[in-house]
């Protein structure tokens, strides 16, 4: 059985708020090589991720918020720059979090 996949991306508190209280449904992160090499598997295609694990820090026991992976979406553009649109789905687990 392989390992699961599993997409991390940090955010600041106030964005990791608004994503466990509902209100932030996806993110969007700028196309660079550092997300193309994360998001994109040898062949071109994009990774089966199962969850998305969102960190509010880098310490080992940062706030932690575990979501169901939505799907991504390539080439949104905002204001003349390219965007990945992840998109969260229901939130697994929270961890490290006292509101």
């Amino acid at each position: 059985m392989s390992e699961k996949q599993i997409l991390l991306l940090r955010t600041c508190k106030k964005d990791f708020e608004k994503i466990i209280n509902g209100l932030e449904k996806c993110r969007y992160l700028e196309i660079k090589p550092y997300w193309e090499s994360r998001i994109f598997d040898k062949n071109g295609e994009i990774k089966n991720f199962e969850e998305i694990h969102i960190k509010n820090g880098y310490k080992p026991d940062s706030p932690l918020v575990k979501v169901e992976f939505g799907g991504i979406k390539t080439e949104v553009e905002c204001e003349g720059k390219k965007y990945f649109k992840v998109n969260l789905g229901k939130i697994l687990e929270i961890e490290n979090y006292l509101p």
